[in-house]
C-alpha cells in the first residue's frame, strides 16, 4: 500500500513538472527577457497545416513558464560549483572580468569582421551629415565609445585568438574619419590612460559599457568641443553632482547574481523640467527607444543640444540638461530622420553616437545608407518666386490644426504638440517633376520638407513627397508659404501660401 501510495505521489509530482511550465505560459504581450536581454515573440496564431510551427516552438520555448527561474538556477550552479558561466549574453574572462560574449563582439575582437564596405558607407553618412548641418551652422561631432574588451584586452579570455594581420574596426574606421572634415572622438587612448588610476569599466556589472567614472571622462572630452564652440554654455563639473557608489547584486541586463559597489552620479541642483512626454506622441522615427527632452529656461543660454545614441549614452542626458536650454536624445537608429528633427528641434549641435559594438553588430547588418539624401536648406531669393499653377500638389494630411480654404486654424486651448502638413507635388503633365520643397513659416524660418525616411516611403507614381512639421509652441498667428525649387534649373515657385490663425 505504501509503495502505491509513494508511487502515486511520485506520478503526480512528475505530471505537475510537466504541466505547470503549459499552464504559467507567459502570454502577455511586450514582454521583455530578462535573461536574454529581447524582446519575447507574440503569438503568431494558429494555422492548421501547420505552416508555422517554427514560430510556434519559438513562442513557447521563449515563454514557458518558469524558463528563467530554471535557467537562472543553472547559470548558478555552474558558477558556484565550476565557476563556469553558462549563460546566453556573457562570460568569465581572466581574474573574474566578465564580457560580452555575442559572437560579433568576439569576432571583432579576433579582427574577423571588419566590413571594411559598410564602414566606408558610414564614413559616407557621417561626411554628408556634417556637410548638411554645416550648411544650416549647426556644429556636428561624431562619438564612437570603446567596448570593454579594448580597453581592459588583458582580461579577455586566452583562448580567444586574434587575427594580427588584419585591421581593426576602430582603426580603419578612424583611419577613414582623418580624410574627412568631421569632427569627431574615440577615446581609446584616454580611456587607457585613465585605467592606470581608476575604474573605468566594471569587473562585473554592466560587462557591455563603461561605468560612470568612465562615462563621465568621455563625456568631458565632449565639453572639451562645447567651450571651444559656445561661450556661453556652462562647462561639465563635478562639483555639479554628488558621486555615490552602489551595491549591485545581479548583472545589469540578468538575474546573474554578483557582489559589485559601481559609481553613479547625480546631479545635486537639478534646474531642468523633463519634457520627454511632450512630443512623444506626435513623433515620425524608427525607434523611440532612449527618447528624451529636458528644457532649463534658467542655464543662461538659448542653444539646443540634439544627441543621436545608444545604450552608452542614453542615460547620460544629466550631463546636459542643466547646461543646455533644450536637450533631445533619439536613438541613432533614427538616422534615416536626422533631418527631420533637426528642422523640428533647431539644435545648435549634433552629437551621433555608436558603441563600438554597434559597428560590428546589430547596426552594420541593418543601418542602410544606400540612397542618402539630405535636401540642402534653401538658398534662393523669395523676391523672385514664380506662380506654381503648373505645378500643383495635393494635401494627404494635416494634424494639429483644421484647415478651412487657405486658413490653419490653431486650437488655442489644447491639440496636437506638433503641427503636420503633409503631401506631395503633381506638376502638370510635360512639366519638370524634379524639384526640392520648403515652407517658409513667419517672416524668418525656412524648413526643408523633404528626408531621408520620407524618401524611403515615397510612392513611385507620385512626384515628391513633403512633410512641414512644427513644434506648436511655436506657431504663432502668422502665413505658411509653400515653394519649390526645380533642381535641374534653380527656378523658384510659390505652390501656395496659408494663414495660421488662432481658433477658439
Amino acid at each position: 500500500m505504501k509503495h502505491k501510495i509513494s508511487n502515486v505521489i511520485f506520478i503526480s509530482i512528475f505530471m505537475l513538472i510537466l504541466i505547470l511550465p503549459a499552464v504559467f505560459i507567459n502570454r502577455k504581450s511586450e514582454q521583455i527577457s530578462v535573461i536574454d536581454n529581447e524582446i519575447l515573440p507574440e503569438w503568431p496564431g494558429f494555422d492548421a497545416r501547420l505552416s508555422n510551427i517554427d514560430s510556434i516552438e519559438k513562442y513557447v520555448n521563449k515563454r514557458i513558464g518558469f524558463r528563467e527561474q530554471m535557467i537562472s538556477s543553472y547559470i548558478v550552479l555552474n558558477d558556484r560549483l565550476f565557476h563556469v558561466m553558462v549563460h546566453p549574453l556573457f562570460m568569465y574572462g581572466k581574474q573574474g572580468h566578465i564580457f560580452f560574449k555575442d559572437d560579433a563582439y568576439i569576432r571583432a575582437y579576433q579582427r574577423l569582421n571588419t566590413d571594411k564596405e559598410w564602414l566606408d558607407s558610414f564614413t559616407g553618412f557621417l561626411k554628408d551629415t556634417d556637410a548638411y548641418l554645416k550648411s544650416k551652422d549647426i556644429k556636428f561631432l561624431y562619438y564612437l565609445c570603446p567596448d570593454k574588451k579594448t580597453i581592459y584586452s588583458e582580461y579577455f579570455p586566452d583562448c580567444i585568438h586574434v587575427n594580427e594581420n588584419n585591421t581593426p574596426v576602430i582603426e580603419y574606421l578612424e583611419n577613414n574619419l582623418e580624410k574627412t572634415e568631421v569632427e569627431y572622438i574615440i577615446p581609446v587612448d584616454e580611456l587607457l590612460k585613465a585605467k592606470q588610476s581608476e575604474v573605468v569599466y566594471n569587473r562585473l556589472y554592466d560587462a557591455t559599457h563603461w561605468n560612470e567614472d568612465g562615462a563621465f571622462l568621455g563625456h568631458e572630452l565632449i565639453d572639451e568641443k562645447v567651450q571651444e564652440w559656445f561661450d556661453d554654455v556652462p562647462p561639465l563639473s563635478k562639483d555639479d553632482f554628488e558621486r555615490t557608489m552602489e551595491l549591485k547584486t545581479s548583472l545589469d541586463v540578468s538575474l546573474f547574481p554578483i557582489k559589485e559597489a559601481v559609481p553613479a552620479y547625480e546631479i545635486r541642483d537639478d534646474k531642468s523640467s523633463n519634457l520627454t512626454g511632450l512630443l512623444y506622441p506626435y513623433l515620425n522615427y524608427s525607434t523611440l527607444t532612449f527618447y528624451s527632452h529636458f528644457n532649463n529656461p534658467q542655464c543662461g543660454n538659448n542653444r539646443k543640444l540634439l544627441v543621436f545614441t545608444d545604450s552608452y549614452f542614453g542615460n547620460f542626458h544629466k550631463f546636459y540638461q542643466n547646461r543646455f536650454s533644450e536637450v533631445y536624445f533619439v536613438h541613432r537608429q533614427n538616422y534615416a530622420y536626422l533631418q527631420y528633427y533637426v528642422n523640428l528641434f533647431f539644435p545648435d549641435m549634433v552629437i551621433f553616437e555608436t558603441a563600438e559594438r554597434s559597428i560590428t553588430g546589430e547596426m552594420a547588418g541593418q543601418a542602410d545608407f544606400n540612397g542618402l539624401f539630405y535636401e540642402p536648406p534653401y538658398k534662393g531669393d523669395l523676391s523672385s518666386l514664380r506662380s506654381g499653377e503648373d505645378i500643383g500638389y495635393t494635401l494627404e494630411n494635416v494634424s494639429g490644426l483644421t484647415l478651412r480654404d487657405k486658413d490653419l486654424l490653431l486650437n488655442v486651448n489644447g491639440g496636437d504638440e506638433i503641427v503636420s502638413i503633409r503631401g506631395y507635388l503633381s506638376p502638370k503633365e510635360g512639366s519638370s517633376s524634379d524639384y526640392y520643397v520648403y515652407a517658409k513659416i513667419g517672416e524668418d524660418a525656412i524648413l526643408e520638407c523633404d528626408y531621408f525616411a520620407l524618401n524611403y516611403q515615397t510612392d513611385p507614381s507620385l512626384s515628391r513627397e513633403f512633410s512641414v512639421n512644427v513644434q506648436r509652441r511655436y506657431l504663432m498667428e502668422e502665413e505658411i508659404s509653400l515653394i519649390a525649387v526645380n533642381r535641374n534649373t534653380e527656378e523658384e515657385y510659390l505652390i501656395d501660401t496659408f494663414e495660421v490663425r488662432y481658433d477658439q
